[in-house]
C-alpha cells in the first residue's frame, strides 16, 4: 500500500499510526496539498490528504474512511472500535471530536499563514481558538483513566492523541499541564506505543512545502 501525504498533517499521521498498529507494511508518497496541488488532484479529486492506494490499485480518501476499512479488515483482537452498540457509538463520538480538534487547529493555521496580507479576520481566529479550548475542555472532562474507554486503546485515543501532538507543535501555549493535565498525560502515554514512535511529526516537511502554521 502507498500512503500519500506529509507527516506534519495530523490526518496523514493518524492513518500511518493505524497502519503500524494493524501491522500493514506501506510506502509513502510525500506530496503537499500546497506545493504539489496538481499532483494531489491527480490522486484525490478533492486535492486533500491522506489518500491510501491499496495493493489492487483502488484509492481510499479521508482518514475516517481509511481507518474504517483497516479496522473492519483487521483481526478482532487488533480492532480499535467495538462492533456492538452503544460502545461503538461512544468510541466514534470521541474520535470525531478529536478529529474536529485537529481540523480547527489546521483552520487556525490557514488564518495565520495562508490568507493574503490584511485579509485574515481576527474575530474568526478568536472563534477558532474558542472552539479549540472548548473541545479540549470537553475531552479533558471525559478522560478519567489511562484510556477514554475501559476496553483499552481505541480509535478515540488515536484521534485525540494525534490532535494534541499537533496542538503541542503549532499552539503550545494552549496545551499545558495546568490547563489539560489529563490530555497531556494521555498524549505522552500514546507516544510510548510503538505505532506512534514509528510516525514522528515532521515539521521539516511542512516548511519544505511552504506551510508554517506557527507563524
Amino acid at each position: 500500500m502507498i500512503l500519500v501525504g506529509q507527516f506534519d498533517s495530523p490526518f496523514v499521521r493518524r492513518v500511518a499510526i493505524a497502519l503500524h498498529h494493524y501491522g500493514h507494511p506501506f510506502e509513502r508518497r510525500v506530496l503537499s496539498v500546497f506545493k504539489d496541488f496538481d499532483a494531489m488532484l491527480a490522486v484525490n479529486p478533492m486535492g486533500k490528504v491522506p489518500a491510501l492506494i491499496l495493493d489492487d490499485g483502488e484509492t481510499l480518501f479521508d482518514s475516517r474512511a481509511i481507518i474504517d476499512y483497516l479496522d473492519e479488515s483487521a483481526p478482532s483482537e487488533r480492532r480499535l472500535a467495538p462492533v456492538q452498540q452503544p460502545d461503538r457509538r461512544r468510541v466514534l463520538q470521541v474520535e470525531v471530536v478529536g478529529i474536529t480538534l485537529a481540523e480547527k487547529i489546521y483552520e487556525r493555521g490557514i488564518e495565520n499563514s495562508r490568507r493574503a496580507p490584511g485579509t485574515s479576520d481576527p474575530a474568526w481566529r478568536t472563534r477558532l481558538e474558542r472552539q479549540i479550548a472548548s473541545i479540549c475542555a470537553w475531552l479533558e472532562a471525559r478522560l478519567e483513566g489511562d484510556w477514554f474507554f475501559d476496553g483499552g486503546f481505541s480509535r478515540a485515543d488515536l484521534a485525540v492523541a494525534v490532535a494534541m501532538q499537533y496542538l503541542e507543535r503549532v499552539l503550545p501555549t494552549a496545551e499545558s499541564t495546568t490547563r489539560y493535565p489529563r490530555l497531556q498525560a494521555h498524549r505522552l502515554r500514546c507516544e510510548r506505543r510503538a505505532a506512534f514512535a514509528n510516525v514522528q511529526d515532521n515539521r521539516a516537511e511542512a516548511l519544505n512545502s511552504g506551510w508554517n502554521p506557527e507563524a
